[in-house]
């Protein structure tokens, strides 16, 4: 009876977040001017399945919302779960790709970048989506090039092109404002091992927490980091080990002359059963 009983009550919860969400849909319909009812999606919207259901409809409040406060996507860190953008199928971002038209040709790149690097992948798809994600970021103007976009850019740079994001990381790092440089710098770190690039990793290591008061802070991913660091330093400098036996030459027999005297064992025949 208990178990009838709570699946009842999650069936009429579940219908009632339904009927919540299509009426923010409903409503978001009847008043294009109003970008609260595409905010009031987003978080309403926190479920793959809904998500994939309502595609268009989160499209369309993406464009909204952008065009509405687009600093938003330029300076919000943790867009991701602000927007759950790692609820949405890849379809939403390939549409807005195709639809999302802000005023500023520079700021769409921006938003789009971000949700490609922001949006949820499966491990094959990563380099794609990453790829993406930097090519948006790569056509942001300097003017805009902000808030989260050096992290973004790192980030984007590390999994789908890590030779060029050694190549330009000094560059990178040179237009950072001091309140992002540490971002940028753990993005940067977190790309170098990831493709086992020391040598960039140790460039940039010291770096990281130079501009706090109290000299270099503690950073768990980092810390992380640096212990895979140490590893591969110290697997460098050890031999390999090899548990191959080796094999030594079999001792020459020595020719064994009989005594006759020496006395043998014989054994008595075994008693018939």
């Amino acid at each position: 009876m208990t178990t009838r009983l709570s699946q009842t009550l999650i069936a009429v919860r579940g219908g009632r977040e339904r009927d919540v969400i299509d009426d923010v849909v409903r409503a978001m319909t009847d008043a294009p001017e109003d970008a609260y009812w595409a905010r009031r999606l987003f978080d309403l919207v926190r479920d793959p399945v809904v998500a994939t259901r309502l595609a268009s409809q989160i499209v369309l409040a993406v464009q909204r919302w952008a065009a509405h406060d687009p600093a938003f996507f330029v300076h919000e860190r943790y867009l991701s779960e602000q927007l759950a953008v790692w609820a949405w199928p890849r379809e939403v971002l390939e549409e807005l790709d195709e639809k999302l038209e802000l005023a500023d040709r520079s700021l769409t790149h921006l938003v789009m970048g971000r949700l490609w690097l922001e949006a949820r992948r499966p491990p094959e798809d990563m380099v794609d989506f990453y790829g993406r994600a930097a090519r948006h970021l790569g056509e942001v103007e300097p003017r805009l090039q902000v808030g989260a976009w050096h992290e973004a850019m790192c980030e984007a740079l590390g999994v789908a092109d890590p030779a060029d994001l050694a190549r330009r990381a000094d560059a990178i790092l040179a237009t950072v404002a001091s309140a992002d440089r540490d971002r940028a710098l753990l993005a940067i770190l977190r790309g170098a091992a990831r493709a086992g690039n020391w040598e960039l990793y140790d460039a940039h290591r010291r770096a990281f927490g130079a501009s706090e008061a109290e000299g270099e802070r503690r950073n768990s991913e980092l810390v992380r980091l640096d212990g895979r660091r140490a590893e591969q330093e110290l697997g460098a400098r050890l031999p390999v080990p090899s548990f191959r036996r080796l094999r030594q030459p079999p001792l020459p027999k020595e020719d064994v002359v009989e005594d006759p005297l020496e006395a043998k064992t014989v054994r008595p025949p075994s008693r018939p059963r």
